[in-house]
């Protein structure tokens, strides 16, 4: 076998290692990380909301009309978990990809399965 042959069969090799059934499989394993973010944001955008009122058109004032208070901590957790998780789909989505000469469109295409995880636990009702 000649070095050519053995670069050729390695380029087959390594451009059958990124079909979708990998990048499907390491995108939704990067959504199960990718929860704890999801659910960070989903307690500030619901429980961080004004509360309701009633009707307002009655007149009256005497309420108030602060939102709940976010603990540093949560704030925190939800920013940096974020960046982590968005840290870990460049380099699973792009960088791998690019390193191992594999299709970045379809690694890309992909990552639209990240939140599925998260999805089915709401559906489940696990949280």
């Amino acid at each position: 076998m000649d070095m050519q042959e053995a670069d050729a069969g390695t380029g087959r090799a390594r451009r059958a290692g990124g079909g979708p059934w990998a990048a499907a499989g390491a995108n939704l394993t990067l959504g199960v990380f990718a929860i704890l973010p999801f659910r960070y944001i989903l307690w500030l955008t619901t429980y961080l909301s004004p509360p309701d009122h009633g009707d307002q058109s009655a007149g009256a004032t005497s309420y108030d009309t602060a939102p709940y208070a976010a603990s540093p901590v949560d704030i925190w957790g939800a920013g940096l978990s974020g960046l982590v998780i968005l840290a870990m789909a460049v380099v699973i989505d792009v960088l791998m990809p690019r390193q191992e000469g594999w299709s970045t469109r379809l690694w890309l295409g992909t990552a639209a399965l990240i939140p599925v995880p998260f999805i089915a636990c709401k559906v489940l009702g696990v949280f």
